[in-house]
């Protein structure tokens, strides 16, 4: 268990984490992360650079992030808690530094649309771009050239 000992988390939770029984708190991932010198977005979320490196982190930096993003977008703890199914002094208590999961980071970073690995870890893009909606541009038949036309395989083109 030297990864245990290199990151100071202890036998028992490097355990649990690695066979699933347990969520790994931000700052434990962090070291983790520091110690098997991968990004912590990517370890916790497959996000990102897998080699990005990763910068001291305080509880407060994840704080201040989920203040920023929540005040901005006019939400109230409330409704963020409603949002999220978590009540509004478990959001006030991560803003002002407390200890969270990488999945209740997750869940409100989904409610806030920002990135999680952002969120949690100050990496990466803060929102992701979002996928075009509706439909693709309507092409006039007569814009193709012949080459250009699909044929279903098995058939001969028309001339």
């Amino acid at each position: 268990m030297a990864l245990a000992q290199r990151s100071g988390c202890g036998q028992t939770i490097a355990l649990e984490i690695e066979d699933r029984q347990r969520v790994p708190a931000t700052d434990t991932l962090l070291r983790l992360a520091l110690v098997l010198d991968v990004s912590a977005s990517w370890l916790a979320y497959g996000m990102g650079d897998r080699l990005a490196p990763n910068l001291p982190q305080s509880q407060t930096a994840l704080g201040d992030r989920l203040r920023l993003v929540r005040t901005n977008g006019e939400l109230s703890l409330a409704e963020l808690g409603r949002r999220t199914g978590m009540s509004p002094r478990a959001i006030a208590k991560i803003e002002n530094g407390g200890q969270s999961g990488i999945d209740v980071i997750e869940s409100l970073a989904k409610a806030l649309e920002v990135s999680a690995g952002w969120l949690a870890f100050g990496m990466g893009p803060s929102v992701f771009a979002s996928p075009r909606r509706g439909r693709p541009p309507r092409i006039r038949p007569s814009a193709l050239r012949q080459e250009e036309v699909a044929v279903p395989l098995g058939e001969e083109p028309v001339q």
